[in-house]
């Protein structure tokens, strides 16, 4: 039973991340470089057919990799590296 509670948690939070459209509905902000802190706006397996369907990202390195989400510098605080 602890399994099954354990696994709908890690559901509801990947769920969080994919599909979120910035930083702030995914809860997300990450110092340094972190892939781990993607917002994925399609599900990981989808076609991505616009471009603004691509992940974007909630780390201080974006700024750096041109791949922040737009709220990044409002929800972060990207004016630091």
């Amino acid at each position: 039973m602890l399994s099954y509670w354990i696994c709908l948690a890690s559901a509801v939070y990947l769920a969080g991340q994919c599909c979120a459209n910035s930083c702030r509905d995914a809860n997300l902000c990450c110092p340094g470089r972190d892939s781990s802190c993607v917002v994925q706006k399609a599900h990981q397996n989808a076609i991505i057919d616009d471009v603004s369907d691509k992940p974007c990202y909630c780390d201080h390195a974006c700024l750096k990799l041109g791949d922040c989400c737009p709220d990044f510098r409002e929800t972060c605080g990207g004016n630091r590296l």
